[in-house]
């Protein structure tokens, strides 16, 4: 069977000749997992959650360092109020760079309508109302996100029931990519043939050798199964708005004091992360890995082990 490959406007617009966006993770997903995703033919992004315009800058330089193909960038609107989010959008405008921007949420149409000129961009949602709406706005694609995704859910719709409705929404017609759980080629072949133009992928990227994710948070999405994973609100704290999807552990299941449980060493800066902390483990954390926020989806069934990019793109697509 024939490697699942880019539609011609796929590839047109993202440089990608796989059908594959790699989720911007905040923290996760930095210049060398964006680079590796882009050198093995997919679209990486770096997550820029709450990061200065200085770190921006350093993170957009580095990427480019590592990869002459486009990469992006993931924005998410529910921590940033309009200036703030728009400042950002300024700034990444007069980039030599010029990623392509995520948006992980709707902004407000305050923000949509005094977006940079030219600026393209996507957006994720949890519904189709409000993927039909970011379309309406001027998004060039848009990402449904599904139940079984990992980390913060925008909705409530299972991957099932979002392949059953892809007809009647028309996401042939565009560039609607689905997300949640896919983690082999029959589940990314069953996309496309649905319709969509791909899929945004996080999991497992986060567990690849190139991921910024911490070895140990690495190694539990190894250990996990999806009867593992939980979606709660426990880890709300720099973030309340949202449900999230992650490894059940003691912070699940125990109600716990919010005390300092680690620390994070980022851009030269220490910052304590306290428990119920919104913070993923990476490389630069310390503490008690184990009790902190371990993002992950269903997609942990087919993750058995920490590979690299390649490896995790030649089975998706194989």
């Amino acid at each position: 069977m024939a490697r699942i490959a880019s539609s011609p406007e796929v590839e047109a617009f993202f440089g990608a000749c796989l059908p594959v966006l790699q989720a911007g993770m905040g923290g996760v997903a930095q210049p060398e997992l964006a680079a590796a995703v882009c050198e093995a033919g997919a679209f990486g992004m770096i997550g820029l959650y709450r990061h200065t315009l200085d770190e921006i800058g350093a993170l957009l330089a580095r990427t480019a360092q590592l990869t002459r193909a486009r990469f992006g960038v993931n924005l998410v609107p529910f921590v940033l109020d309009a200036d703030a989010l728009l400042e950002r959008l300024a700034f990444l405008a007069d980039r030599p760079e010029r990623p392509v921007v995520t948006f992980f949420g709707l902004p407000d149409a305050s923000v949509l309508r005094a977006l940079p000129a030219g600026m393209e961009y996507g957006v994720q949602a949890g519904t189709w109302d409000e993927l039909e709406a970011g379309f309406d706005a001027g998004a060039r694609f848009g990402v449904l996100q599904t139940t079984e995704a990992g980390g913060h859910h925008l909705g409530s719709t299972p991957r099932g029931q979002a392949l059953d409705q892809a007809g009647r929404h028309g996401v042939d017609r565009r560039m609607v990519f689905l997300s949640g759980g896919i983690s082999n080629a029959a589940e990314l072949r069953q996309v496309v043939q649905a319709g969509f133009s791909g899929a945004l992928c996080g999991t497992v990227f986060a567990a690849t050798r190139e991921s910024a994710a911490h070895e140990r948070y690495k190694q539990a999405i190894v250990n996990a199964t999806p009867g593992d994973t939980v979606v709660t609100d426990r880890f709300s704290i720099g973030w309340h708005t949202h449900r999230h999807r992650v490894i059940r552990n003691a912070s699940c299941e125990q109600s716990l004091p919010a005390s300092v449980i680690g620390s994070a060493h980022y851009f030269g800066k220490r910052y304590p992360i306290l428990r119920y902390s919104v913070a993923v483990p990476t490389v630069h954390t310390e503490g008690l890995i184990e009790e902190m926020a371990l993002y992950c989806g269903t997609s942990c069934k087919d993750t058995h082990s920490i590979r690299t990019v390649r490896q995790v793109l030649a089975d998706l697509t194989a």
